[in-house]
């Protein structure tokens, strides 16, 4: 164990984790490796040629990045200690996992509301802290600013605009873990699971800061003003792939596909 590791893990690890987290990977040999952001994952444990490899995603705040580690080191003991077929988030991996993060804890590694609700969610261990809303939420509020612009869905609200993969969706409604979210430019329908990162979008300050003069009617709030072939239009409620609008001057309702080209009065 060298000054070269410590200070890798110093850099990614909360301060006073760093000797124990170091202690796991120089008694297991560990392969550990810094990974580039992952969608699908924040974390990864494998076991080939006798070698235990373990990443995890580097865009990580302290807090989140030592969970994920742990998360990872208590596939490791499983491996180690159970050579049958194990369940990959059974028993055997709560023991450990919980064996693994209690001196944290009792080490006030975590800030108080972090570490009540990590022990909390100890008890019963999902397969990730992303099944615990509430803990995710946690881990994740703090991430640096790389990721100031990133938020939860679960900390959003319906009627609220995101952008996903370079697309923009509006917020419907909650279920029971997922939103209901319409795709802007398509209207079509898709459910997102609570804590999926998204970027918030301010749709009135996008059309402010924007040079465009035109927007396609569907990124306008409900109630906006427009104008659209030199008639000046309010916008009143969405009608599948049309809008009802309704005509300042004669008062008449009017229906406009939500792709058309309009400008914001």
């Amino acid at each position: 164990m060298g000054l070269a590791e410590e200070q890798i893990f110093k850099k990614y690890f909360p301060d006073s984790s760093v000797a124990y987290c170091l202690e796991l990977w120089a008694k297991y040999k560990i392969q550990f490796t810094i990974s580039k952001p992952r969608k699908t994952l924040y974390g990864n444990y494998m076991f080939r040629s006798g070698i235990h490899s373990i990443s995890v995603n580097g865009d990580l705040n302290p807090d989140a990045f030592l969970v994920t580690y742990l998360h990872e080191v208590a596939h490791l003991l499983v491996q180690v200690n159970f050579k049958s077929r194990r369940l990959p988030h059974g028993k055997e991996w709560q023991m450990y996992f919980r064996e693994l993060v209690r001196p944290m804890i009792e080490k006030d590694v975590f800030d108080k509301e972090i570490g009540e609700k990590l022990w909390e969610h100890l008890q019963s261990p999902k397969a990730t802290s992303c099944s615990d809303p509430e803990l995710h939420h946690l881990l994740m509020k703090d991430q640096n600013s790389f990721h100031s612009s990133t938020t939860g869905i679960v900390n959003m609200s319906p009627g609220q605009h995101f952008i996903h993969d370079a697309r923009t969706f509006k917020i419907l409604k909650k279920l029971r873990t997922r939103y209901e979210c319409l795709e802007i430019k398509t209207s079509r329908i898709y459910r997102f699971h609570a804590t999926s990162k998204v970027r918030m979008v301010d749709l009135a300050e996008e059309i402010e800061n924007d040079n465009s003069e035109f927007f396609p009617v569907n990124l306008l709030p409900i109630g906006s003003r427009f104008e659209f072939r030199q008639k000046l239009f309010i916008l009143k409620e969405k009608r599948r792939t049309r809008f009802l609008c309704e005509g300042v001057a004669d008062k008449k309702l009017y229906l406009i596909n939500q792709m058309s080209e309009v400008s914001p009065k």
